[in-house]
């Protein structure tokens, strides 16, 4: 899968991948409320799911106008045993770069080869 930003108005929600490099593929999701977190075999974070995306971003002062007329989107996500932290960095046609800075708590520690960041 190559990298993909899309915002589907009519469902509300926000997809950013980052698609899978030569030696990974995808595992499995982590299901954290309305985000849902694409996992490779690598263990790390690949892709992310906003369900009710105009909710969710809300408190971040990120507003239905620009996940709408959204130009650019991307995410960075570290994988530690317990947690997951994600900063997602939206920004809107002839809009600044608005930040989100989520962190996941998992119930089942993530696995993976080496730490590393993504």
């Amino acid at each position: 899968m190559a990298k993909l930003v899309s915002y589907d108005k009519e469902n509300d929600i926000l997809v950013i991948h980052n698609g899978f490099s030569a030696n990974e593929k995808f595992k499995g999701n982590i299901d954290a409320g309305d985000l849902i977190l694409d996992m490779s075999t690598e263990g790390r974070v690949r892709g992310i799911e906003v369900l009710n995306a105009t909710s969710f971003f809300k408190e971040f002062e990120i507003g239905r106008k620009a996940l709408e007329n959204l130009s650019e989107a991307r995410f960075n996500a570290i994988v530690k045993p317990t947690s997951i932290l994600i900063a997602i960095m939206i920004k809107g046609k002839n809009m600044q770069e608005m930040p989100a800075k989520i962190a996941v708590p998992i119930e089942v520690p993530v696995r993976r080869k080496s730490p590393q960041r993504l």
